[in-house]
């Protein structure tokens, strides 16, 4: 479940906590599956899909294009989420 400034990974009770995560352009949201069943991600447009996550191992996506990003758990598809990217922030 996407969380803070590691955001994404399914949990248990098969839910994505947070549903929604918004992140700014650039960043790279990581999933780890902390329920005792394996779940793959998969995002509903195709841009990205992991292999089957097993308790505690994880998946990367770096996300630089804004946009949304709605995604599923392909082995149970009724745990669903959504990844929201903003434009990257200027440099200061």
């Amino acid at each position: 479940m996407p969380q803070g400034g590691k955001p994404g990974h399914p949990n248990f009770n098969f839910a994505f906590l947070p549903a929604t995560l918004t992140v700014n352009a650039g960043t790279t949201v990581t999933w780890k599956n902390e329920d005792d069943s394996p779940h793959r991600i998969g995002d509903k447009n195709g841009t990205f899909t992991s292999a089957a996550l097993d308790t505690d191992d994880t998946f990367s996506h770096t996300f630089s294009a804004p946009g949304e990003y709605p995604y599923i758990c392909t082995i149970h598809p009724y745990m669903v989420g959504k990844i929201i990217v903003k434009p990257a922030r200027p440099a200061s």
